[in-house]
């Protein structure tokens, strides 16, 4: 049996997640946080096309949530970590400087983007099973 759209966004959203979870083992916090912003991406864009909305072709977290009609109902403190993922994952792709991005992280902070992307993806299967 195939499965279908968003099922594949969510799949792929938990090996981002699982992904996470081993290089927070390792400590490669920057890729840790990077993955955390791929998985929740991937969330946002399972309930999109659920929702038989066009996906667009765009990384911004905050842009995405607006899109699926679902940024009203994030608080103030949780678009800024949005915000943040976002702006990460272009400084994680295409900053010269890695050691000055490493600076910017610890453990706790990768912990927190893992806890961040944990209740990113239940909030999306809850959302799938409406």
């Amino acid at each position: 049996m195939s499965s279908s759209v968003h099922e594949k966004w969510v799949e792929r959203a938990r090996y981002d997640l699982e992904t996470a979870e081993v290089l927070l083992a390792a400590g490669r916090y920057i890729y840790v946080v990077f993955m955390c912003q791929q998985a929740i991406e991937k969330c946002f864009k399972a309930v999109i096309s659920y929702r038989s909305l066009e996906v667009p072709p765009i990384h911004n977290l905050r842009r995405l949530a607006e899109v699926g009609g679902f940024l009203a109902k994030s608080s103030p403190a949780e678009l800024r970590r949005l915000d943040y993922l976002s702006q990460f994952y272009l400084n994680a792709r295409y900053k010269e400087d890695i050691q000055e991005l490493a600076r910017q992280l610890g453990e706790d902070t990768a912990r927190e983007y893992v806890r961040l992307a944990h209740g990113k993806l239940e909030w999306c299967i809850h959302e799938l099973t409406q």
